[in-house]
């Protein structure tokens, strides 16, 4: 499909302001969840290095509370 950039922007500059609102309500929508997906997939791709993919949540939070408390005692603790 190949559809140049310029003939895009005229139709969506033809769109009552409502529909382009909503487009691009749309648009950011699917960008945030393509940013979460990638996200997700290196946050496994870590896991997985450190052998730690097959950890059950409540254990990740609970490594994860861990952290938060040492450093919060090592910063506010002083």
């Amino acid at each position: 499909m190949s559809v140049n950039i310029n003939e895009i922007a005229r139709k969506i500059a033809k769109l009552k302001p409502s529909d382009q609102s909503q487009l691009l309500e749309e648009l950011a929508e699917l960008s945030h969840k393509k940013g979460l997906k990638a996200l997700a997939s290196k946050y496994r791709q870590r896991l997985a290095k450190e052998g730690k993919l097959d950890q059950s949540g409540s254990e990740i939070l609970a490594e994860l509370t861990r952290i938060r408390r040492k450093i919060a005692a090592e910063e506010y603790g002083k």
